[in-house]
């Protein structure tokens, strides 16, 4: 072995930087708005609605945090996203997944229920894709209303006769709800009573929002300067231009970088992990021309994944000189990591196939998740130090040099076993925290990876600081600092050692309306500053001080040695540049002073350990003959500190004692000396930590058992495996399944469990057996039915007395098939257990393929029906649907059957008991689905819609004629049905269902275009009618490279024509075949897309979202038939009595046209036009042109309906030609002066959407 080279070596630098002021983005902070019609204090018992536009190019992410006075509904889209009520907590929404494409409409009704004051503030932050976050937050520009018309919340409303929004104030400043009373600003200090703080603290705000812009980091350099981060923005320098204590300027340290997510500032440089040059990396920034400005770019490696919020974070210099990142669980580092990374060999975990998170989050995400990672200053030497996080924005090192994270939770997963609240962790090296996607996450109790030290509820973890100053009162010292973004909070946790790790205890210390805190650290000064912004909201900085005197016996860190080791924030830049300084001015002394206080036993310990860690970053690197003194000395803490200065300078001599250190009396005193002896590569025997192996400690046995995993594998397998120790079995176990998975290993393992569980074994120990089972049966891919002894062991146990050994138990049966104790599964779910309990249960029962009873799984899926209403996250129903659907589909056909005729109840199950059915149907049952069909053909969910598109699947896939027939019927008469069934006829495309294919091609899209055309390639008929040509065209365009080559080859195929060479791309390929027809049809319609009018009022998307909204499906018929004539309708048309008989007749249209054909033919009604009644010109003799529908009038007149709905009659004599007209008689623009209201009333009179059932109540609306 070698001596390892510190790392890390400060220097003292004296050259100040050069600061310029710049301009700032200013990032909008909410405001508290109301109607203008009230006063601020004099408003009565009324509800008032607010909407905001937002056009999108493509929603990536976003959120909605609101708080109102008194109760609120928030909707997005016309979707209801919550509701709640009061000014004390601020709510965030998640709304990434209900955003869309083009224009968003958030929705608030607020109503004020009692007092004279009313007001909302909504804090709105959306991220495009590729894009940057940006605020909406509620100010003028919000429209609000007091009474208003249905569809008031969705994008097809119009608001522009409602009033501007009244503004109250800024969120957070404005009384009633911030502040009991307006108090005058001196000199920036805020009135603390916007922050909810103990009174013997201020706060002062020391730059807005206009000076410095949304930030999402902070630290401060060598000198005391702020470095901040601007959300997608550069890296800002901050400082105290006129020497009064408060940073007041602001300047553009980099540009060439934004987005830092993490900031170190270390020997001049500044590292950053940010997006610049080579999209996300960790950078390493130099101010080379000592211009002020940090121009010099050094990558030092890159992150692939998705950045961002989930990339890589936080930026830190570790105790060990080297640099500490955070990583997100959707960034991946770049590099080939050292084999001597402490964290190693990862693997999923989990047996059963998973379920993955229903709204798509992580969903690609593999083990090991999210990653705490260390490199040297040049990038070249990376080590993976810890996984299995989610996501922990930021890292702190206590003053031992131990690291903590706060990892956010997935709120979604709320009401079920996997949920894991926001967390705080103790990372010791080799570190498996256990977050993995979807319902796989680990509970704490696994013995495989490590627990919390603290829960902290849900919250939006961002920075964390320990506080190792002396500014604060003594009981805040050494305590760690937490920021909380969404609940608007900053924690004060006090840590305890416990045994080899620690535990916490935590207090809100500061909370803000709002208080968006996105990092904090502590300054110079020791006040503790914080940055606001992140996601588009408002930035700034923000100071907290202790209005207390400090004591000069506190303050005065006296000289030399002393002030060095007494120094305040030895993590921070400037504490650092102290220390060198100190160094500097003691020349050759300093060597000798630092070295006796590490060896005088008359300093405390903390002055001890100090100066060892100042001898490792700063030299001179402890000897052999210090570190083998202090491996001895008399307290623990010192003794651990020697431990680990072993593991960074260790040789063979240092080796020999840290051995000896496993057997200290001290567990953190052996954590370090296993942690050590790893880092080193010191070769040890199974025997030396055998003992530490079978602790109680979870964090003294994880060392060791890293430890082990350093050991060959013959020198301590068949020990292990011969161990009567339980404990030692299951830590030896999990090494041997982590280093050496193999088959063999894994079946000696579970044969050592069955016989150690024949005798005493804890519950503790029997959960840990459990969970080494899992592993050797996932790690040694053992098929579950080659363990057979194991599967009657294991299911004689259930139910246990213990929650936790069900839990495992049920995992394990579930992937053995255990039927045996199915009554008791049973019975289990009718128990008195905890509901979660129950559910977990319940969700696997759904793996067993056997031993189900009749009527069994019904019973199942009823538990999972009523667990359902339980309350739960947002993906907590999504979860049991899915399971619902699997179990119907492994149901015998029996009771798959039963479930199927209460398909209108349990759509869901019934479209997994579809699956249940053969493939060859017979004609009793083809008669009964088509009866369910046709019993839930009226229901509207998405559920049943799914069912139904299942049914017409199953029946496409018998092919009988029974069952064609069928689906012929469907086509003919529910045209809202037509395309599902098109993609179920294409699967027999010949005969009969020829016919229906091609006159589906002007309605089906997408993935239905594209089989329906594969499939008409495989029969030998073609069109005679160039329309049907036209719209395999069209529909080759929409589909782009996602099908137009296929379109091609169909029209290849009826023309025998190739329009372009094989190679071109779609888009050649396509204005080939467009070009062909323009010219072999010339009377035709040209087949291009069809684009909307630029005076048109309405889009065809959105009339489609209205007329299949909630609020929108139906109609009035009554009011309807008003509408037909005031759109001109019943001019040309005649629908039933009413109207003319120029144009086609729509008695029947609903029966015969799908809700988008009729919408699309009035919007575009050149697009297609019937040649029975396409539009002609008329030219006279004298040179004059009629257009529109041409009728026959008397002694061979014409009579010409025109496209304003005047008749013009021209005689026979007059004619001079009539030629065809590309252009319908059709007017555009029909819909144009008609409200939504009553487009839905003239379709509902159509027939194409239901009519009400109730006459729907509108309210009177003065203003619009």
């Amino acid at each position: 072995m070698t001596r390892r080279k510190s790392l890390y070596r400060v220097v003292c630098f004296a050259t100040l930087v050069c600061v310029i002021a710049s301009t700032q983005v200013v990032a909008q902070e909410a405001r508290w708005i109301w109607s203008p019609e009230h006063d601020k204090d004099d408003v009565p018992q009324v509800t008032c609605h607010f909407r905001k536009m937002i056009p999108l190019r493509g929603a990536e992410q976003g959120t909605i945090t609101i708080v109102a006075d008194d109760e609120y509904e928030l909707y997005l889209n016309g979707r209801k996203m919550g509701a709640g009520g009061g000014t004390d907590d601020l709510i965030e929404y998640d709304v990434s997944r209900y955003l869309s494409r083009g224009r968003n409409i958030i929705g608030v009704k607020v109503t004020n229920t009692r007092g004279t004051t009313a007001g909302v503030a909504v804090r709105v932050a959306l991220k495009e894709t590729d894009g940057q976050w940006q605020s909406f937050s509620s100010d003028e520009t919000w429209k609000c209303n007091i009474d208003v018309l249905p569809l008031w919340n969705t994008a097809l409303y119009n608001d522009s006769r409602w009033d501007d929004a009244q503004v109250f104030g800024k969120l957070g400043e404005t009384a009633p709800w911030d502040i009991r009373e307006q108090i005058a600003a001196n000199e920036g200090n805020i009135s603390t009573e916007r922050f909810k703080i103990d009174k013997e603290f201020d706060v002062q705000e020391l730059l807005d929002d206009k000076a410095t812009g949304s930030l999402i980091s902070l630290t401060f350099n060598e000198f005391g300067h702020i470095l901040a981060g601007r959300a997608d923005g550069p890296l800002l320098l901050i400082y105290d231009s006129n020497d009064d204590g408060t940073p007041d300027k602001v300047k553009t340290y980099c540009d060439k970088v934004k987005n830092c997510q993490g900031i170190l500032a270390l020997n001049g440089n500044v590292y950053v992990t940010a997006s610049g040059p080579d999209g996300d990396a960790l950078y390493r920034l130099s101010d080379v021309d000592r211009d002020g400005t940090l121009e010099d770019v050094k990558t030092l490696f890159t992150f692939s994944g998705i950045g961002g919020e989930h990339g890589a974070h936080a930026v830190t210099l570790g105790p060990d000189g080297m640099i500490y990142v955070s990583v997100g669980n959707h960034a991946i580092t770049d590099v080939e990591f050292s084999k001597a990374s402490p964290y190693h060999d990862s693997y999923e975990g989990d047996l059963l196939p998973r379920y993955e998170d229903p709204g798509g989050h992580a969903n690609d995400v593999k083990a090991p998740g999210g990653t705490i990672i260390r490199t040297d200053l040049d990038g070249t030497d990376v080590e993976l130090v810890a996984g299995g996080l989610r996501n922990a924005y930021d890292l702190a090192f206590n003053r031992l040099g131990e690291i903590f994270v706060h990892d956010s939770d997935m709120e979604s997963d709320e009401g079920t076993t996997w949920y894991r609240p926001t967390r705080l962790y103790h990372v010791t090296p080799g570190a498996e925290l256990g977050w993995r996607s979807g319902w796989a996450k680990w509970p704490n109790y696994y013995v495989d990876n490590l627990p919390e030290v603290l829960d902290t509820g849900r919250g939006s973890p961002t920075g964390a600081a320990f506080y190792n100053h002396f500014a604060f009162p003594t009981r805040y010292q050494n305590q760690l600092f937490l920021a909380d973004w969404s609940r608007g909070r900053i924690l004060n946790v006090e840590l305890k050692p416990n045994g080899a790790s620690y535990s916490a205890t935590s207090e809100v210390f500061l909370e803000g309306q709002p208080l968006n805190v996105t990092d904090l650290e502590v300054g110079p000064d020791g006040a503790l500053y914080f940055v606001t912004g992140g996601r588009g909201s408002g930035g700034g900085i923000y100071r907290i001080t202790w209005k207390g005197e400090i004591p000069e016996a506190v303050s005065n860190l006296g000289e030399g040695i002393s002030a060095a080791i007494r120094q305040p924030q030895l993590q921070s830049a400037w504490g650092r540049q102290k220390i060198a300084a100190v160094k500097n001015s003691l020349g050759d002394t300093w060597d000798s002073q630092i070295l006796g206080v590490a060896r005088s036993k008359s300093n405390p310990w903390y002055y001890r350990t100090r100066a060892l860690d100042l001898m490792h970053l700063f030299g001179p690197p402890p000897s052999d003959e210090l570190l083998l003194l202090l491996a001895e000395d008399g307290n623990e803490i010192v003794r651990a500190k020697a431990a680990e200065m072993m593991g960074l300078h260790g040789d063979a001599t240092v080796g020999t004692e840290l051995i000896a250190m496993l057997s200290d009396t001290d567990r953190t005193v052996r954590r370090k000396a296993c942690e050590a002896l790893a880092r080193i590569g010191q070769p040890v025997l199974f025997e030396d930590i055998q003992t530490i192996l079978a602790s109680d400690d979870r964090a003294e046995a994880w060392a060791a058992r890293r430890l082990l995993e350093r050991i060959p594998t013959e020198q301590w397998r068949d020990t292990v495996l011969r161990s009567d120790n339980n404990r030692v079995f299951i830590q030896g176990a999990i090494a041997l399944l982590v280093v050496s998975p193999d088959e063999a290993n894994a079946r000696s393992i579970i044969t050592r469990f069955q016989e150690l569980s024949k005798g005493f074994v804890s519950d503790a120990e029997f959960t840990d057996m459990l969970r080494v089972v899992q592993i050797a049966l996932h790690r040694g891919e053992i098929a579950p039915d080659s363990v057979p002894e194991l599967a009657g062991a294991l299911g004689i146990e259930f139910p246990s007395g213990d929650p936790t050994i069900n839990r495992e138990l049920v995992r394990l049966l579930a992937y053995l098939q255990v039927t045996e104790p199915m009554d008791r599964y049973l019975a289990y779910l009718k128990s008195e257990a905890d509901a979660v309990n129950r559910l977990h249960l319940a969700m696997h029962l759904r793996f067993l393929e056997e031993g189900w009873k009749d009527g069994q799984r019904i019973e199942l899926l009823e538990f999972l029906q009523a667990a359902a209403k339980q309350e739960g996250g947002r993906g907590y129903k999504d979860y049991i649907a899915v399971i619902q659907t699997d179990v119907a589909r492994s149901m015998s056909e029996e009771d798959g059957r039963v479930v199927l005729a209460r398909g209108a109840e349990w759509p869901g199950a019934a479209l997994g008991a579809l699956y249940g059915l053969p493939a060859e149907l017979d004609a009793q049952t083809i008669k009964e689905l088509t009866e369910i069909d046709q019993r839930v053909r009226k229901e509207k969910s998405e559920a049943v819609k799914s069912l139904r598109v299942g049914i017409v699947a199953v029946l496409a896939r018998s092919g009988t004629e029974q069952a064609m027939t069928y689906l012929r019927s469907v086509w003919d008469t529910d045209p809202e049905h037509r395309e599902t069934v098109a993609m179920g006829l294409a699967q027999s495309p010949e005969g009969d269902n020829w016919d229906y294919l091609i006159n589906s091609l002007p309605i089906v899209e997408g993935q239905a275009a594209r089989e329906v055309i594969v499939k008409l390639q495989q029969v030998g008929y073609r069109p005679e009618e160039p329309e049907y040509v036209r719209q395999v065209i069209l529909r080759g365009l929409e589909m782009q490279d996602d099908g137009a080559k296929d379109a091609s080859a169909l029209l290849q195929h009826w023309t025998g024509i190739q329009a372009a060479s094989p190679d071109a791309s779609w888009e050649d390929t396509m204005k080939a075949w467009q070009e062909w027809f323009a010219e072999k049809y010339p009377d035709r319609p040209r087949a291009e897309l069809p684009t909307p009018d630029e005076n048109s009022k309405w889009k065809f998307d959105e009339l489609v979202e209205h007329l299949t909204s909630e609020q929108g499906s139906q109609g009035s018929v009554a009011k309807g038939e008003l509408v037909f004539t005031k759109a001109q309708c019943a001019k040309c048309h005649k629908f039933g009595d009413l109207g003319e008989s120029l144009g086609p007749d729509l008695t029947a249209i609903s029966k015969r046209f799908m809700r988008k054909e009729v919408l699309q033919s009035i919007l575009f009604p050149s697009h297609v036009i019937s040649s029975q009644h396409a539009a002609k010109t008329i030219v006279t003799t004298n040179g004059r042109s009629y257009t529109g529908i041409v009728g026959a009038g008397a002694a061979g007149a014409k009579i010409v309906l025109q496209a304003n709905g005047e008749k013009f009659t021209v005689q026979a004599n007059e004619i001079d030609e009539i030629v065809p007209s590309p252009k319908s008689a059709m007017p555009d623009g029909l819909l144009n002066t008609l409200t939504l209201e009553e487009i839905s009333d003239l379709f509902a009179y159509l027939g194409v959407i239901p009519s009400q059932s109730v006459a729907r109540g509108r309210a009177e609306d003065t203003q619009n």
